[in-house]
């Protein structure tokens, strides 16, 4: 799904990135950043600098604030966003703390809340294939229409990957948060993790039309 949200089993490493801050995904991840499947998560630039062309904020950064993610990072860097030398720059905000050891990033979803919602359970029955483990798949209330949080571990990477998928009046939304510290014990409900709570207090500032 993180492909589905940036880049669910190929994150590689949390670094600063230029797009969409990380979103793990893989081949199953969420399509754009999603929790369960393949999201594509947020690249590092590599292109020459020549190639690259540096774009405005994402009007998602309206709502997903350094206030907002400073609830996640203590001190959290607006992440540059890039336009691609082919192709449109996916619409994304994204943050990285200063010492690159987390990353947080809003995406839209690419696809529907229901084919997140699938590509997360068939992540949770077969991790292997994505390069992760642990994977749970939690419902959440109280946020949107529909809503869901997948958790689990990067092995490669060596990251822990929090996605929270949310369908509201606006669209289907993604909100990702990695770090390489240790979170081994996650909250006793989906509804008491802190990125789910950022979900809560952002989703009445999304923009409409998605």
């Amino acid at each position: 799904m993180m492909e589905r949200r940036f880049f669910r089993a190929a994150a590689g490493s949390i670094a600063v990135f230029a797009v969409a801050a990380l979103t793990a995904c893989s081949a199953t991840t969420h399509s754009t950043p999603s929790a369960a499947g393949g999201t594509t998560a947020p690249v590092t630039a590599t292109s020459s600098a020549g190639s690259m062309k540096t774009l405005p904020p994402s009007r998602l950064c309206t709502a997903l604030t350094t206030g907002a993610a400073k609830q996640l990072i203590a001190d959290p860097r607006l992440q540059t966003r890039v336009s691609p030398n082919k192709g449109d720059a996916p619409d994304g905000c994204s943050y990285a703390a200063a010492d690159g050891t987390s990353t947080l990033a809003l995406t839209p979803a690419s696809r529907t809340y229901d084919a997140e919602l699938s590509a997360a359970h068939d992540l949770s029955a077969n991790p292997a294939s994505a390069g992760m483990r642990d994977v749970r798949v939690d419902p959440v209330s109280n946020l949107g229409r529909q809503a869901f949080r997948e958790t689990s571990y990067q092995i490669q990477a060596r990251q822990h990957i929090t996605f929270v998928v949310w369908h509201s009046g606006a669209g289907t939304w993604v909100l990702t948060f990695a770090t390489t510290a240790d979170t081994s014990t996650p909250p006793t409900t989906a509804s008491d993790d802190k990125l789910v709570q950022v979900a809560r207090s952002i989703t009445a500032k999304l923009p409409a039309g998605q």
